[in-house]
């Protein structure tokens, strides 16, 4: 069912926060509700430590409370987390690289595109190239190296056959197998072809400010390399660059080594501190033997702010999509369970902060929890998953990984719907949301998206919808949506967590998954 939404856009946040039950409404409005709120331009985009995502948080935590929840953060729903925004003072950055015993100025930007990094300071370093930088089982590509002060230079991709989980994982933990073996800096360098024009290298990056959660700490340089000082990287080294591409695009294992240069770079940074909210709303258990056990559902709830206004002036990065339909998600869900009742163990509701920074509101609320006396057993994801094809069935990113398969899939069968296969392993979502940062924590979990059929017009859609408008200003309220299908969407979450919440056993990895051994 598609509707035009402009129609439905309110003259101001105020006018949609009204409580949801001063009117009747179908269960597909009041999801809508949700995302018109959390998407207005007066929210400027809900960018991580704004007052427009505290607006949304708020908005969240009323909306919890509305729905009969218990606050279940460490300041009545709230989790404060700290972070450290960096920035590199692009007028003082100096990079150099040395060939033949002698040191040549590159462009910061044009050659070279370091990112700011906690520990971001003078570095000078020997450059090794590890191949595609994975360390995985079957695939390790730092075994044998001497990186201890080295800066490591990877190749991006992957061999072939690896399992999407794995090679996603191992993509997302390059550095900190490379930290661990001493690496002082990574640089990533892709095929020819893949750097474009951009040359920007002053964009702000965010950590926790609890370093012991930093996945980059150590790093003192992180960067991009422009491809075409390919030739100049591995002169003399016995590594030529076309064997490297050459066997990269076979999915075949990549020569490993020692380089002849090595990198030079002055990286002075401009910091602020700031703290963001999750929210955080409880289900009690009602089983004495299983409440102390937590199915967690999540959602984030930040965005990523605004830009130099276009053509037609628009300048407010909505995120209806993303992810405002999957908080709108939350909500509902929290709603329809907390009326429903007779959870045996406990469901908590968690819009997080700062995924669009690295996973970081995930990364904190699943390593430090504010449910000190309970355990976390299962974890259940909705980012951007978009609704706008008819529900025939879904993704459901981590499936193979443990026994949540048979809930899903249980779930979906009895609405005559079908877990469909992952079509864009390559797209690496398993590790692209907050499901991950649980997952690192030895939680089994799942994250979904509406599915489609390789080569229907429903495919096309969905693609066309994330080539044009994921991360775009047009990610806002005019878009059509799927009404029916994200209502049938939120009905199944929702039998799901129940089912997950009710089951007689704890949610288990596969005995066969990577995951199932390595909490980090």
């Amino acid at each position: 069912m598609f509707r035009d939404r402009a129609r439905h856009c309110f003259a101001g946040v105020a006018a949609l926060v009204l409580p949801l039950a001063l009117t009747a409404q179908s269960p597909a409005d009041a999801w809508w509700r949700h995302v018109q709120v959390l998407a207005h331009d007066s929210l400027k985009g809900r960018n991580t430590g704004t007052p427009g995502h505290e607006t949304a948080s708020r908005y969240i935590a009323e909306q919890f409370t509305a729905a009969g929840l218990q606050p279940g953060g460490s300041d009545g729903w709230f989790q404060r987390v700290a972070f450290v925004e960096t920035r590199l003072d692009v007028a003082r950055v100096a990079l150099a690289l040395k060939e033949n015993g002698q040191w040549t100025p590159l462009a910061a930007g044009g050659d070279l595109r370091p990112t700011a990094r906690l520990a971001t300071d003078d570095v000078e370093a020997p450059i090794v190239f590890a191949g595609y930088g994975l360390s995985l089982p079957g695939a390790n590509d730092l075994a044998g190296l001497d990186l201890r002060g080295k800066i490591v230079l990877h190749f991006n991709g992957a061999p072939a056959g690896l399992s999407a989980p794995m090679q996603a994982h191992g993509t997302r933990s390059r550095w900190t197998a490379m930290q661990q073996a001493g690496a002082v800096g990574i640089i990533a360098i892709g095929a020819p072809g893949s750097w474009g024009n951009a040359a920007g290298i002053g964009g702000a990056t965010m950590a926790l400010a609890d370093t012991t959660l930093d996945d980059t700490r150590g790093q003192r340089m992180g960067a991009a390399v422009n491809p075409a000082l390919a030739m100049r990287l591995f002169a003399g080294s016995g590594i030529t660059w076309d064997t490297v591409v050459a066997r990269a695009r076979r999915g075949e294992s990549l020569p490993r080594g020692p380089l002849t240069v090595a990198l030079r770079a002055t990286l002075p940074t401009v910091r602020r501190t700031l703290t963001s909210p999750n929210v955080v709303g409880l289900v009690p258990g009602t089983d004495p033997s299983l409440r102390d056990e937590v199915v967690v559902f999540s959602a984030h709830s930040d965005h990523v702010g605004t830009a130099t206004p276009n053509a037609t002036g628009d300048s407010v990065f909505n995120g209806a999509m993303d992810n405002a339909s999957g908080v709108a998600t939350l909500i509902e869900t929290a709603r329809t369970i907390a009326a429903r009742g007779g959870n045996k163990r406990t469901v908590a509701f968690v819009a997080v902060t700062a995924e669009e920074k690295g996973l970081l509101g995930s990364r904190y609320f699943a390593a430090r929890p504010t449910l000190r006396s309970h355990r976390i057993v299962a974890n259940l994801n909705t980012d951007m998953f978009l609704p706008l094809i008819p529900l025939r069935g879904l993704f459901a990113y981590g499936y193979d990984e443990s026994d949540l398969a048979d809930d899903i899939d249980a779930v979906v069968k009895a609405r005559g719907l079908t877990v469909m296969p992952d079509p864009e392993p390559q797209e690496n979502r398993f590790v692209r949301s907050d499901q991950y940062s649980f997952i690192r924590q030895g939680i089994p979990a799942l994250a979904f998206k509406v599915g489609y059929t390789p080569g229907t017009p429903e495919a096309e859609t969905w693609q066309r919808w994330v080539r044009d408008h994921y991360h775009k200003l047009s990610d806002d309220l005019t878009q059509p949506v799927d009404l029916e299908a994200a209502a049938t969407f939120n009905a199944l979450y929702a039998d799901l967590g129940m089912r997950v919440a009710n089951r007689a056993s704890r949610p288990t990895w596969r005995a066969n998954s990577f995951f199932g051994t390595r909490a980090r």
